[in-house]
């Protein structure tokens, strides 16, 4: 069977509607028609080995005509991971990793931190994301890589993005999301957390804690376009003195609409302390936020993008391995099922097991109009 191209894929999916449901946190965007379900999980055990390098920490991950590409977050050893990815039917017939690649060999890689959360293919090279070092000074940075993982090129940022300006990232907080945009000019990408002067982070009560969408133009070579995002609370009570929520990946299905993944984590709970959630965003009546420094100054005046949850993946925990839902980071749209509608695939960084025992988890969902 042959698999449609990305836009191909994203033109499918503005045909579609959505069914919502409500959420404590997060209203409702009305009567839709599309439901998730969930079809298959494949995982690899830690420590899996892949032409000498250890496979984990994946934190970004894209599909296209039947190949997998996957980057690590690891800055001490920055990879790019590709792999064939097979259905059988409605499930996952075979993983078979192609390559490994490292990122080295250039000033660019030297001279930033490559802590990479997002891969997108872009033509016949790759958009990267990576959260740099704030608490160094390493600001974060949205690059090009060709297939060889060679440098080819960096977007410039406003100052509000880079550390010690009059806003800035929270450290280990910032470019989580990135998506190619549905018309090819530009790409979309997310900061996880609130900027500092932007708003809070969020709490196990409600909170204002908006992070930006933004659009980049590349014909103009700036961002054009840029929404607030309002991210839930943390729904779980930490047992351990750690929590947070934050948004780990976006995709866009068409002109105004986004899915966004969200990841809570609450320490204490060992394997089940991730609360994973699939939203559908809304921007067509959201204030452009552009030229808005900082947020919390004009924070009256702000119509936030509205959002809906679409799919709670604690709604599936007994039918996954050991009944966890890991540290879920990565979506991309995957490849179309028999039956027309296309699937999700969405991945765990498990943190090299640095933290306790975690999944290279895969989980494969359908996207399924009513």
């Amino acid at each position: 069977m042959l698999i449609p191209s990305y836009l191909t894929q994203l033109l499918r999916l503005s045909l579609l509607s959505v069914l919502i449901a409500g959420c404590s946190t997060t209203k409702g965007l009305g009567n839709q028609n599309l439901e998730v379900e969930f079809l298959d999980e494949y995982t690899l055990p830690a420590g899996f080995k892949v032409k000498g390098e250890t496979f984990g920490g994946i934190s970004g991950v894209d599909f296209r005509t039947g190949k997998l590409i996957m980057t690590n977050d690891s800055p001490s050893n920055p990879l790019l991971f590709s792999a064939e990815f097979n259905l059988n039917g409605y499930t996952l017939d075979t993983l078979v990793f192609t390559s490994v690649l490292k990122l080295e060999g250039d000033a660019f890689f030297e001279e930033n931190a490559l802590d990479m959360e997002s891969v997108r293919f872009d033509g016949l090279d790759y958009l990267i994301s990576t959260e740099g070092n704030i608490d160094k000074d390493l600001p974060p940075r949205i690059f090009k890589l060709s297939q060889n993982a060679e440098f080819i090129e960096q977007y410039p940022l406003p100052d509000y993005f880079l550390p010690n300006g009059t806003n800035q990232p929270r450290h280990n907080g910032v470019f989580e999301g990135l998506s190619m945009s549905s018309n090819s000019s530009g790409f979309w990408f997310a900061n996880e957390l609130p900027l500092e002067e932007d708003a809070t982070t969020p709490k196990l009560y409600n909170t204002n804690s908006p992070v930006r969408i933004s659009y980049y133009d590349r014909n103009q070579n700036q961002i054009t376009r840029q929404y607030a995002m309002d991210l839930d609370r943390i729904t779980k009570i930490p047992l351990l003195p750690f929590a947070l929520n934050g948004l780990t990946e976006l995709l866009q299905l068409d002109e105004n609409r986004f899915l966004v993944l969200e990841r809570s984590y609450s320490a204490g709970h060992k394997s089940h302390g991730n609360r994973v959630k699939l939203f559908l965003v809304d921007i067509s009546k959201a204030t452009d936020i552009k030229g808005i420094e900082e947020l919390s100054t004009a924070s009256e005046n702000i119509v936030y993008a509205k959002k809906s949850l679409l799919f709670d993946f604690k709604s599936i925990a007994s039918k996954l391995t050991h009944k966890i839902v890991d540290n879920l980071e990565g979506i991309c749209f995957g490849p179309i099922l028999p039956n027309g509608n296309i699937t999700l695939i969405v991945t765990s960084d498990d943190n090299f097991n640095n933290f306790g025992p975690q999944l290279n988890q895969f989980i494969l969902l359908e996207l399924k109009s009513n």
